[in-house]
């Protein structure tokens, strides 16, 4: 294992360590919530291995189908892992009959073990900016270049203190967590190396503002049934 893969395994188990702490200081440490975030996990690495393969590689997975489940293959993209992984707890969560919110438990999680892994990713070389002449430029692939995978780790580690503070209802964690994240990386997408043929905006801006409309959507939901709900019991309206 080399010292970037290596990184990577940490983050996923700082993540692992980060997700199971919340759980019980909120006391959710329950069978039924173990079976979600392993959900969690194997979604969010299915995500990131199609959206890579159909993104980044099209056409490698056709060629070679056992690669989605081959731990040794590559194909990572963090947004990709997102979308998987929210979707695989959504559908453990009613396939278990689970009804309250584990966002607040995934959302430190995953900004924490993406910082780990972005280390990796330095190391390794992937996930590299354009060439500048800044003076904090790196040497990679034959030129100076933006550090994007600083820059990654540096949001992530800046979303931190946000994501700790208290918010009024149960998600509301995770919500800001898509938004932020969404909106700073689409900040970094732009000092990434796409390409000569990447387009603009990038495949992976128009995959944050996705993600960002999601969260938006889904809070502007949340507040309105909240609302309704203070309403039918005679309540202040939030």
């Amino acid at each position: 294992m080399s010292a970037g893969e290596g990184c990577t395994a940490a983050g996923y188990v700082v993540a692992g360590l980060l997700l199971w702490r919340e759980a019980r200081q909120r006391r959710m440490a329950t069978r039924g919530v173990g079976w979600v975030a392993l959900a969690g996990l194997w979604g969010g690495l299915l995500g990131a291995r199609l959206a890579h393969w159909l993104v980044v590689q099209p056409g490698l997975l056709a060629t070679d189908p056992s690669l989605l489940l081959d731990p040794r293959a590559g194909g990572r993209t963090v947004l990709g892992g997102i979308v998987g992984g929210w979707l695989a707890v959504e559908l453990t969560k009613r396939y278990l009959g689970l009804r309250r919110s584990t966002g607040n438990l995934f959302a430190p999680a995953l900004a924490a073990g993406e910082a780990v892994g972005r280390v990796g990713c330095l190391l390794q070389g992937c996930c590299f900016g354009r060439p500048c002449d800044l003076p904090w430029a790196i040497w990679q692939h034959g030129a100076w270049r933006h550090p994007t995978q600083v820059y990654s780790l540096l949001l992530c580690l800046a979303l931190l203190p946000l994501l700790y503070r208290p918010w009024p209802r149960e998600g509301d964690r995770f919500r800001v967590y898509l938004l932020t994240y969404g909106a700073g990386r689409a900040v970094i997408e732009a000092f990434r190396d796409q390409g000569g043929g990447a387009g603009w905006p990038t495949a992976g801006q128009w995959a944050c503002l996705a993600l960002m409309a999601a969260a938006a959507i889904w809070w502007r939901r949340e507040r309105i049934q909240a609302a309704g709900r203070s309403e039918a019991v005679g309540g202040p309206i939030p």
